[in-house]
């Protein structure tokens, strides 16, 4: 937090390019950010956030390198209680540059403009750099999950964005 401020409510670095997802951006994704992924799966997720901006429930977005190719995705979905951001990824060469950050502002602030009070965000448990950053930013941890049959137990933060 800065000035009590969190900081996922401050504006995101001007310097960093960003953009709404386009379905054209899933090859490009699959090569820098989820190579293991099937093109289709990602084809999907890009649809998915297409389909909820139509119904105003949602918007995915993509981080631009210099040569204009996408290096990260985020997206958010607007549920009956909150809103939830996920699928966040940045492109390994790309971490730790505050891109990520600039990606969860950018995303909270499009939410906010949305009418969205509440944001909810989750990490594997064992993802400690995903959860230090969330923390950083200013979520508080909220509720765990277990999945598939406690192999896997998520983490979930939330932010007040409004009141």
């Amino acid at each position: 937090m800065t000035g009590g401020i969190p900081l996922a409510l401050h504006p995101p670095d001007p310097a960093v390019r960003l953009r709404r997802s386009r379905l054209t951006d899933a090859e490009s994704l699959r090569q820098a950010c989820w190579p293991e992924r099937p093109f289709g799966s990602i084809y999907q997720l890009l649809s998915r956030a297409q389909q909820y901006y139509g119904l105003n429930r949602g918007a995915g977005f993509v981080l631009l390198a210099a040569d204009e190719q996408p290096i990260g995705f985020g997206q958010f979905t607007v549920w009956p209680t909150c809103a939830e951001i996920s699928d966040l990824v940045v492109a390994e060469a790309y971490r730790g540059k505050g891109l990520g950050t600039a990606l969860i502002q950018h995303i909270v602030q499009e939410a906010g403009r949305g009418g969205v009070t509440t944001l909810e965000i989750g990490a594997v448990l064992d993802n400690v750099r995903a959860l230090a950053l969330y923390h950083r930013l200013g979520f508080t941890d909220s509720h765990t999950v277990h999945l598939q049959e406690g192999i896997e137990t998520i983490q979930y933060l939330r932010l007040e964005i409004r009141s």
